[in-house]
């Protein structure tokens, strides 16, 4: 019988046709085996795969992991030729991430969760009435690393002392808000709040060393049982247990030492994707710089604001505000036809008035119209006035009455006026065209998390609008009254306060859109390094009562609209993302969850 010879160039494996009749190239069955697609000469040779081989999974000498610890998920990234590892280890009441390196052949920690820890400490004080209570750590270390792990945020869950111990309760709530070092020394001085149960709770054992142990919620939460759903993407892992929320790590936004002993710290970047630095690397608080990784870093779903922009309106240029509408804005001159030296009145001239009641709200600067009908409410015929002038100087605390300087810009022919004579003429100040005019705008904003993530889309506002009195105009057939009269917008409070800010938002985009259309459009994209950033409402203007104090201001100074936002975010109320799934896959870069559940329960809020 003939010897058969074949080569294997289409590396296909047919299990379909009958050995006899299968196509060259291809191949009946295959075990352990690869066929080689490389351009050399090799190509389309039949080649045994190589066998697994053991490595040293814990070269780290100063991380010791208890026998219990055990491997609960892996996947292994083909594309960048790592396997990545999670491992939980309740001896040692941390969690971990490894990421093993096939290049160089090393294992190392990726994060690092020491979600409780037991220290000792010294000098248990407790101060005057109304304020926190301190003890103070000794050993720990540099002043980059903190190698006790007690951080911001921690709960006092037990304390025994050379002199009795201290039964600690959840319900006690007393945490870590603060840790800053005591100069010159190894030692962290820790504040606790909620004074009066701490007070309270150690006031038998004051002045003594003894332990305290603390405990942080989990950031990791891995299960007991085995992860099946993971996959990575880029530098992108995600995964689910099917019993916490589905998580997912940027791994190049996290800070872990090398020994794997100090809880992971989160990495926030700027808008050139640089790391944001601590500036008080001594200080460590809650408030302001709660950079150690927690569960809500590693969430699928981003925090989304719940309330809308709160809209400061006015209907003059420059946020002149009037309890009675335009009141502040008018008031009256006497004997304006001549000048200072009783000559007629010309364009060019200058002149100091005395203006009379109400004090009116000018400034500098301000174009002024006069006329002798004191009605001007309401009448946008910029033709009704007979002077127009800008305002030179202005006295408001002048005595009896204020005073002010005009400079005439222009004079209606007024035929058979006779100048000289006293007579009052009534004063406004020019406004400018109004905003969206013929347009009802509303809006809203979004958050931009690093990593060009968005959040869905806050409520919108109440309409942008300032109606004005009833003017029918018969020539036109309708009320002219109805014309949006907005001419100053602040759109605000789009910066809640750090305790609620997710500390990964880099960035807010300013939306907004029309009644008329469902497009909604970007008007500016606010950073926390700009100054609207940390705007508040007495940085406004120095009329502070009329601002609440908030923070993120933005001013409208005209329809300025950059781009329109993508579709399919329009219809994003929320994520809808499983409270908890057993199963998970990337199918075109979009994640897939299976055997979920949901069970959101809604609220008011």
């Amino acid at each position: 019988m003939p010897e058969l010879k074949r080569g294997f160039g289409a590396a296909k494996m047919n299990k379909d046709a009958d050995e006899r009749t299968i196509p060259k190239g291809e191949y009946r069955e295959a075990l352990n085996i690869q066929i080689t697609t490389s351009d050399e000469s090799d190509v389309g040779t039949l080649q045994t795969l190589l066998g697994n081989s053991k490595i040293n999974f814990n070269p780290i000498t100063t991380l010791q992991l208890s026998e219990s610890a055990k491997c609960v998920g892996v996947i292994a990234d083909e594309q960048k030729n790592r396997i990545f590892y999670y491992v939980k280890d309740d001896v040692n009441f941390t969690d971990y991430i490894f990421k093993y390196d096939l290049q160089s052949n090393q294992v190392l920690p990726l994060v690092v969760d020491k979600y409780r820890v037991t220290v000792n400490t010294s000098s248990l004080t407790t101060g005057p009435s109304g304020t926190v209570r301190t003890f103070k750590i000794s050993d720990l270390g540099s002043t980059t690393e903190n190698i006790t792990n007690v951080r911001p945020g921690m709960k006092i869950i037990q304390a025994s002392f050379d002199n009795g111990s201290v039964n600690i309760s959840s319900a006690n709530n007393i945490r870590v808000i603060q840790m800053e070092r005591v100069a010159n020394t190894s030692e962290f001085e820790v504040l606790l709040d909620d004074f009066s149960n701490s007070a309270s709770l150690f006031n038998t054992v004051s002045n003594t060393s003894g332990q305290i142990i603390l405990e942080a919620p989990k950031a990791l939460n891995l299960p007991d049982r085995l992860i099946t759903g993971i996959n990575v993407l880029d530098d992108t892992l995600f995964w689910t247990d099917g019993e916490s929320e589905p998580k997912y790590l940027d791994v190049t936004c996290v800070k872990t030492n090398a020994n794997g002993t100090i809880h992971s710290k989160y990495l926030v970047k700027d808008k050139d994707d640089n790391i944001i630095t601590d500036a008080q690397p001594n200080r460590i608080d809650f408030r302001e710089n709660p950079d150690y990784i927690k569960e809500e870093h590693l969430t699928v779903i981003k925090k989304s604001p719940l309330y809308p922009p709160t809209l400061l309106m006015s209907n003059t240029s420059n946020f002149r505000f009037s309890p009675g509408g335009l009141s502040e804005l008018k008031s009256s001159i006497t004997d304006v036809f001549v000048d200072n030296n009783d000559n007629s009145l010309e364009i060019g001239t200058i002149k100091d008035i005395e203006f009379g009641s109400p004090t009116p709200d000018y400034e500098v600067g301000d174009i002024l119209l006069l006329r002798r009908t004191p009605d001007f409410e309401g009448d946008e015929d910029l033709s009704n006035f007979e002077i127009q002038a800008e305002l030179l100087g202005f006295n408001s605390s002048a005595s009896p009455n204020p005073t002010g300087k005009i400079k005439i810009t222009f004079i209606k022919d007024l035929l058979g006026h006779v100048f000289g004579t006293s007579e009052v003429f009534h004063t406004m100040l020019k406004q400018e065209k109004p905003l969206y005019e013929f347009k009802f705008p509303r809006f809203a904003f979004r958050y931009k998390y690093q990593n060009s993530q968005y959040s869905p889309i806050s409520p919108f506002s109440e309409p942008a609008f300032i109606p004005g009195i009833f003017n029918y105009k018969p020539k036109d057939g309708f009320n002219i009254g109805m014309v949006n009269n907005l001419r100053s917008l602040y759109v605000m409070d789009f910066v809640p306060d750090s305790d609620t800010l997710p500390k990964d938002v880099v960035a807010v985009d300013i939306l907004y859109k029309e009644s008329n259309t469902n497009v909604i459009y970007i008007v500016q994209t606010i950073e926390y390094e700009d100054e609207e950033w940390d705007a508040r409402g007495s940085d406004i203007n120095t009329k502070a009562d009329n601002f609440a104090r908030t923070k993120g201001a933005l001013l409208i100074t005209s329809e300025m609209v950059k781009s329109a936002i993508e579709s399919n975010q329009i219809l994003r109320p929320w994520d809808n993302v499983p409270r908890t799934a057993k199963s998970q896959e990337l199918v075109g870069n979009r994640l897939v969850y299976a055997n979920y559940k949901q069970n959101y329960n809604l609220r008011d809020i």
